[in-house]
């Protein structure tokens, strides 16, 4: 058998082969690539929506990027389908090229049918030389396939070897094609195609393997440049107590507005004449500030602007707009890295200079202030279209102070407050009071994994879990109602509440002081029928201190969520939901709910350990397919007419220990709320046994006046004692065990035996 050849393709057709191969391997990632793309950035603009004129700008903004947009799908459109062009034609041109390869067939040489016997063969074979030979005047190739077809059919070593490898003369070399044209390795284009390769694989190959690798080294995780990272630790080192401005000139300083560090930055020669003449029209910038990098005119730039879009200053200047624009956009991802950091810097550096709590507070204002365009001495019913200034002391006259208040004022009673807007801005206004969000907060405090899940212990990871039910601020139903009902009870609500104001007595009017009876001497003194009373609910208030406060029954968490209702409609500025309020009733309502558990307990005892046990299984199999399954982050969105991108709502909800005014547990971000969502708190338990009390913040990133508190309190017990492991005794011990025994009833029976 010979050695193997390689061959270069001569004609160069099953060089096709390779390069639709190799197309088809790029195009079809390419066109998923591309083809998805085309819906997703498509432009929505709801037109039907609030008509503010911050509304309308970012319309503009966004039907002013829509052409550009069309120019880009239609690019994309256009190139793939010059690409699929292009592989259809390779295509086709490969179906088109003929084989070469032919079997070998000696009874087709002879011009025989198959299976002809040796006689048939030998006188066609002597026909054909008569024609073909050379010696008259024959093709000479030709009749040297004749004789190897006759002798493959009369010879029998011949036939043997045509039937085993196709081929009368035994096997042959084995040949590799190599589907590259021959051109290629000749003399005349090797060096250029060796250049190629060289450029390729050793030029354009580690150039953009070091150019992806240089910028992503440079940011974090979240897209962050660490050099920005590294001032936010700097600064939270050096100042652990930070005011709002302090915070805002940290976030100024951030390295993604430096042109050196990001090059979408366009720094212009106009900047030196109007961003001092935005400065006069702000306060507290703190320009003359010598410390780096608030001293450089990029991060003063950037602080004016900053400054500029929370005090709502008509900025003159279309570029300074559009750099605002930008740093407006990065701001709510450098305030989010700005959390992270500090966080780890509470949790990690306990013992160091930590940032302290107000901080923290202060950093996660920064939130809602950059969506909603708003300092924290703003009101928050600015946050509402078509309100400015002016109406504010009004409202205020008439005890309407946040959102909340005027979204829980009658229909007719709202409208009469607001009349100095159109009926078309009135119901812009009602319409963003319909979006923006009223909570429900509900917790449940347990230990997973143990027996007794409500006890606490010493050193336990404790487990709070907050459910949020997510309702609007307006009822669409409750306005409706009252639309339905007419104007009347509200002037008797205005009458009634005229005659209260009046009953009630004037801050300078003194108290009316108390008749006193004839008789007595003592006629102030409170009587003594109220002190058992007091001893009651002193009693009560110890009992419910107990481990078994912190058990919610049904009937108990059904109650406690009725009260928390009133709660959240009443509240003012902060809407905070607190549990302090008829504390008694809570926890009479506990013990009593409580007692009847344990008695059901008594009773059903087998039944309920298994119910337990499925509960465990199923809350199990729900976290993990909750893991699996990816929910959408865009549920609610937010009205931020002055921010320039689109907003929904997200939430993030931590514990505090209300003694010690420090982080409890990691900030939980609840991004997916659209009407309930359940969220676990996680965080370990106090080394010291007694009473422990938390509150439970929920904090909007969206809106000012939306975020809610809530006390939580959690009676530690000590850690229970491990039972003393049995080891079972091994053979060796128990033979020895049995031979002792055996031995000491064989004395015992001896010594009887004496005695008889």
């Amino acid at each position: 058998m010979g050695r193997a050849q390689f061959e270069y393709d001569e004609v160069g057709n099953t060089f096709y082969y390779v390069v639709v191969s190799f197309y088809a391997v790029v195009l079809v990632p390419l066109t998923y690539y591309l083809w998805p793309a085309l819906p997703k950035h498509k432009v929505i603009i709801d037109k039907s929506g609030c008509q503010c004129e911050g509304c309308l700008k970012k319309r503009g903004r966004k039907e002013a990027v829509k052409p550009w947009e069309h120019t880009k799908r239609a690019i994309k459109f256009i190139v793939l389908v010059v690409l699929w062009i292009i592989f259809i034609f390779l295509a086709m041109k490969v179906s088109q090229i003929e084989h070469e390869h032919v079997e070998y067939d000696p009874y087709k040489i002879l011009g025989l049918d198959q299976g002809a016997d040796v006689t048939e063969v030998k006188k066609k074979y002597r026909e054909l030389s008569k024609t073909h030979h050379p010696d008259r005047g024959g093709d000479a190739q030709m009749f040297d396939n004749i004789a190897k077809a006759y002798q493959a059919l009369t010879d029998d070593e011949a036939r043997e070897n045509w039937e085993k490898y196709g081929n009368p003369d035994g096997p042959k070399a084995t040949t590799f094609g190599i589907a590259l044209p021959k051109w290629i390795v000749s003399e005349r284009y090797g060096v250029w195609v060796l250049a190629f390769y060289g450029f390729l694989f050793m030029l354009i190959l580690p150039g953009a393997v070091w150019w992806w690798w240089s910028n992503s080294i440079k940011y974090s995780a979240d897209k962050v440049l660490l050099e920005t990272t590294r001032l936010y630790i700097c600064f939270l080192q050096k100042t652990p107590s930070m005011d709002i401005n302090r915070t805002i000139m940290v976030l100024a300083g951030s390295f993604e507005f430096w042109k050196r560090f990001n090059s979408e930055i366009v720094e212009r020669e106009s900047d030196d004449i109007e961003v001092p003449r935005l400065m006069k029209e702000l306060r507290n910038l703190h320009e003359n500030k010598k410390e780096p990098p608030f001293n450089h005119p990029w991060s003063i730039k950037a602080r004016s602007l900053l400054h500029a879009y929370l005090s709502r200053v008509y900025i003159t200047s279309k570029f300074l707009e559009t750099d605002q624009e930008y740093m407006i956009g990065r701001s709510v991802s450098l305030i989010e890295e700005f959390v992270r950091i500090m966080i780890q810097m509470i949790f990690g550096l306990p013992h160091q200079r930590a940032p302290t709590f107000e901080t923290f507070e202060n950093s996660l204002r920064l939130f809602p202030m950059f969506v909603q365009a708003l300092w924290p001495k703003d009101s928050t019913l600015m946050q509402l279209p078509h309100l400015t200034e002016q109406n504010i002391p009004f409202l205020r006259r008439k005890r309407v102070i946040s959102c909340a208040d005027l979204a829980n004022l009658n229909e007719f009673k709202r409208r009469a407050l607001l009349n100095t807007v159109t009926d078309e801005q009135y119901e812009d206004i009602v319409n963003v009071l319909m979006m923006m969000p009223r909570l429900e907060v509900e917790t449940e405090i347990e230990v997973q994994g143990e027996d007794d899940k409500h006890t606490v212990t010493i050193g336990s990871v404790v487990t709070v879990k907050v459910t949020l039910r997510r309702s609007p601020l307006l009822d669409h139903k409750k306005r409706e109602q009252e639309l339905a009902e007419g104007p009347k009870i509200v002037e008797k609500e205005e009458k009634d509440e005229e005659e209260s104001q009046q009953n009630k007595r004037k801050v300078w009017e003194k108290q009316p002081k108390k008749k006193t009876k004839k008789g007595g001497k003592g006629g102030n003194k409170p009587p003594a029928k109220k002190k058992p009373a007091a001893t009651t609910s002193a009693e009560a208030e110890k009992a419910t201190d107990g481990p078994a406060s912190n058990h919610v029954s049904p009937k108990a968490k059904s109650k406690k969520s009725e009260e928390k209702k009133p709660l959240l409609e009443n509240e003012e500025d902060s809407g905070s939901v607190s549990d302090t309020e008829n504390s008694e009733e809570e926890d009479f309502s506990n013990v009593e709910a409580e007692k009847s558990d344990e008695e059901s307990v008594s009773d059903f005892e087998p039944n309920q350990n298994n119910e337990e046990d499925d509960e465990w299984d199923e809350e199990g199999i729900i976290k993990k397919e909750s893991l699996l399954e990816s929910e959408p982050t865009t549920h609610h969105p937010v009205h931020c007419p002055y921010y320039p991108k689109d907003k929904y709502e997200w939430w993030y909800l931590y514990l505090v220990d209300r003694k010690s005014r420090r982080l409890a547990s990691m900030v939980v971000p609840c991004k997916t709320l659209d009407k309930e969502k359940t969220v676990e708190i996680k965080f370990s338990a106090p080394p010291q046994k007694g009473s422990c009390y938390f509150i439970l913040h929920v904090r909007s990133d969206s809106y000012m006046d939306c975020d809610y508190t809530q006390d939580l309190k959690i009676e530690v017990q000590p850690a229970k004692e491990a039972p003393p492991v049995k080891y079972e005794d091994t053979e060796e011990e128990g033979e020895e065990r049995a031979h002792s025994d055996a031995s000491s009833q064989y004395t015992e029976d001896s010594a009887s035996d004496a005695d008889d």
